[in-house]
Order: structure tokens, then C-alpha cells, then sequence
């Protein structure tokens, strides 16, 4: 019998303490298969105790008693992709996202389990802003060359089989740790779940939109784009395109951003492949790599601190030579690709 997996549900929440975050919370408190934990991830602006707001004793208390453990986190205020990345790597098979102004159907998370094989990475169900209407036709089923073109099927009602997406937006069951939210992005946090979604496709898996797994969508004031400035959605717009673009060329990428001897270490570790990409410091080292670019141009393309061998050997806990923990950092860089 295949052991039953172990599914965190969690919840990114700002400025909504008085409207929509409670009812989210019940939803996913009343859920036909509970999760075997609920984390709040708090990034309001201006922070209050919920042990001090008479409602939410009421939940605290609902969770004690149906026997879920619960976390109420107040965060960095960094943006929810940093809040994502912490539940990603939690340490549970599954994890569950919900919008802190979003009602789940009591059945969602047991909808979105059924559909979670071994070959799928995520899956999604419908996000419907009340009143929500049919799917118009001839639309594609969210192709990531078509983000602009057209909108998203979750965004409507329809019925029949899962279909095969490209990416799924706000609410999603996810495999944790074979992909990661992008850091780079700014507290907006715009397009990071179509890019953390999409890179579980570039790794291999399947993504999946059941109709039969409904999300109510109330879009209430406050949120984590209360109040912010445009250039942060044009700032990540331009991550993504540039992101999108190098992951389309297909090569592996290593990347030096340290000093000139870790360079020739890594030489000892790694034979780079001729169609590799090196993004380094010291060019002249790489005993003239076909294809090199700067630390720079890999800002614009990926998230450096994926292969700093210095905070992999801080993660974990390293003892042996940096040489070693080069050939093992590629390793991890692989098998998670």
C-alpha cells in the first residue's frame, strides 16, 4: 500500500484580518481531507496578534479540536514568494496554497489529491470570482506563450476531464522541493507562481486543472498589492521574459560568482559540457569556455543563490573540501531539474 502523503496547507496573508482571511481559514479548516497542517504566513504591514481578535480564537480553537496542528507566522515583509519558498521546503510531501481572499469547496483538497500522480507536479483546480461564466471557446489551455493573449481557464466554469496546462495560477497542490519560487522577484511577487508552476514542467511533470476543484476568488481590499507601485509588476514582468527566454535555450548553467581560486576548484570538481553556459567572475580561468557571460546577465535569468556553494555548505552543514561540495552541489542542481 503506498503510505498516505503528508500535506501542509498554507496561507500568505497581508492586511486582510477583517475581511477575507477568516473565511479562508475555514475553508481549509473544514476540508473532506484535512491537511496535516495549516500554516499562516503573515506579511500585513501593520501586524496585530490574532490571540487578541476575538474570531480568530474561535479558528485557533476549531483547529485544536478537529486535531490539526497550526503555525501563525509573522514574516519579513519581503513578498509572499519568500513565505512560498519556506513552505516549500517544510519537509511535507505536499503543499497546499490558498489565497488569503479565496473560499475553497469543502471537497477542493480532496479533488486536487485525486488527480496528484507520480508523474504530475501540480494541480489546480477552478478559480471563480462570483459571478463566474462558462469558458468562451477557442481559447488555449493556458500556454505560457498565450499569458497575454488569453485568459486563464480557472477564470471560468466548464466540466469534463483535467486538462494539461502550461501553468496554474493562485491556488494549487504541488509536489514541495522539485522546484523553487523565484527570490528575485519584488514584494508584488507578480507572475512567481506561473513561474514556479511552469518549472515543474520544464523538470518533466505533468500540470493538471480539474474542474471539479472549486476556489471562490473575492479579490477584498488590502492584500500584497495593496498600495503598490507599478514598476514593481514591470520589474518582474521583465524577469520573467528573460527568465522564460534562457530556460527555452535549453543549456546548463553553471555559475561562479565567487573568488578566483573557487574557480579552478570548481574546474577540479566539474568538466563542464561545450554547449554549457559558465557565468563567472574570472573568465580567463575557464580555459576558454565557449560560452561565457557575466554574474550580471545570469541576475537577469535565475536565481543566484540556487548555486552558491558557500550557502550549500552552510544548508548542509559541510565539513569536507569546496571542491567536493562543487560535484555535490551539481548533483542536487541536477536531480532537480
Amino acid at each position: 500500500m503506498k503510505k498516505e502523503p503528508r500535506i501542509l496547507c498554507y496561507i500568505c496573508t497581508c492586511n486582510r484580518y477583517d475581511t477575507t482571511l477568516p473565511m479562508a481559514m475555514v475553508s481549509i479548516i473544514n476540508q473532506t481531507r484535512k491537511p496535516d497542517k495549516i500554516v499562516i504566513y503573515d506579511d500585513s504591514k501593520e501586524p496585530r496578534d490574532p490571540r487578541n481578535i476575538e474570531h480568530y480564537r474561535y479558528l485557533f480553537e476549531l483547529m485544536n479540536l478537529k486535531k490539526i496542528p497550526f503555525d501563525y507566522l509573522w514574516t519579513e515583509k519581503k513578498g509572499a514568494h519568500f513565505n512560498h519558498e519556506k513552505a516549500n521546503m517544510a519537509g511535507f510531501d505536499l503543499a497546499w496554497f490558498i489565497d488569503d481572499d479565496c473560499v475553497a469547496e469543502p471537497n477542493c483538497l480532496e479533488e486536487l489529491l485525486k488527480e496528484m500522480k507520480d508523474n504530475v507536479g501540480a494541480v489546480g483546480g477552478l478559480i471563480l470570482r462570483p459571478p463566474a461564466g462558462p469558458l468562451p471557446p477557442n481559447i488555449t489551455d493556458n500556454k505560457i506563450d498565450d499569458i497575454v493573449k488569453y485568459p486563464n481557464i480557472q477564470w471560468f466554469t466548464w466540466q469534463g476531464k483535467p486538462r494539461h496546462v502550461e501553468h496554474i495560477y493562485s491556488s494549487y497542490l504541488y509536489k514541495t522541493g522539485l522546484a523553487h519560487y523565484d527570490l528575485r522577484l519584488s514584494s508584488v511577487s507578480f507572475r512567481g507562481e506561473t513561474m514556479f508552476t511552469h518549472s515543474l514542467l520544464l523538470k518533466g511533470y505533468r500540470l493538471l486543472i480539474t474542474p471539479n476543484a472549486i476556489t471562490y476568488h473575492f479579490q477584498s481590499m488590502g492584500g500584497i498589492h495593496d498600495r503598490q507601485k507599478t514598476e514593481l509588476w514591470n520589474h518582474d514582468e521583465e524577469i520573467f521574459r528573460k527568465w522564460l527566454k534562457f530556460q527555452r535555450l535549453g543549456k546548463k548553467l553553471y555559475v561562479l560568482n565567487n573568488g578566483l581560486g573557487d574557480h579552478y576548484m570548481f574546474l577540479q570538481a566539474i568538466k563542464p559540457e561545450p554547449d554549457s553556459v559558465i557565468a563567472c567572475c574570472y573568465p580567463d580561468a575557464l580555459q576558454g569556455h565557449p560560452n561565457i557571460m557575466s554574474i550580471a546577465e545570469a541576475k537577469q535569468m535565475v536565481d543566484l543563490s540556487q548555486y552558491d556553494v558557500y550557502e550549500w555548505c552552510r544548508v548542509h552543514g559541510w565539513t569536507g573540501s569546496l571542491v567536493e561540495a562543487f560535484r555535490r552541489l551539481y548533483e542536487d542542481l541536477d536531480r532537480s531539474r
